[in-house]
């Protein structure tokens, strides 16, 4: 039985406003076109309180299901939430994740920072960062083609 804790900070710029980052963000169907993967489900109930589950398929054929609560939301400028993540039923992480929104010349500087605990090799920090850094490209896309 190993835990790995581990905490990154990931940054973008975007050419769009706060406010269009955020609504991103809160908007069910908007999140699902850049947060989701192919063959998997989305549901997102953005509040304080609400939660967000997202499911589909691993690489080597498990279901992966991502369970979050939001902690804390202040339009158009932070969203703080826990997830756990599990592969068929086997916790591999949880973390806590704070989302920054700050107004930067024409646009928004995004600031991600994500507090993890690893458990068991089930997941390496490194895999996560790189699979967030990844999200957060697909939302500038998704906000560049808006």
């Amino acid at each position: 039985m190993t835990v790995k804790h581990a905490t990154f900070t990931l940054e973008r710029v975007y050419p769009v406003s706060p406010e269009r980052v955020f609504a991103a963000w809160a908007d069910p169907a908007a999140k699902a076109g850049w947060f989701t993967v192919s063959g998997g489900e989305h549901s997102l109930d953005f509040r304080v309180g609400g939660r967000e589950i997202t499911t589909g398929p691993h690489g080597d054929g498990r279901k992966l299901i991502a369970d979050s609560r939001y902690e804390d939301i202040v339009d158009n400028e932070r969203i703080v939430y826990a997830t756990s993540l599990s592969t068929d039923d086997v916790l591999a992480t949880v973390s806590l994740t704070t989302v920054l929104l700050e107004p930067e010349a024409d646009g928004t500087r995004l600031t991600l920072i994500e507090q993890g605990t690893f458990l068991d090799g089930q997941e390496e920090p490194a895999w996560r960062e790189q699979g967030t850094g990844c999200w957060l490209d697909a939302l500038g896309k998704a906000l560049s083609a808006v």
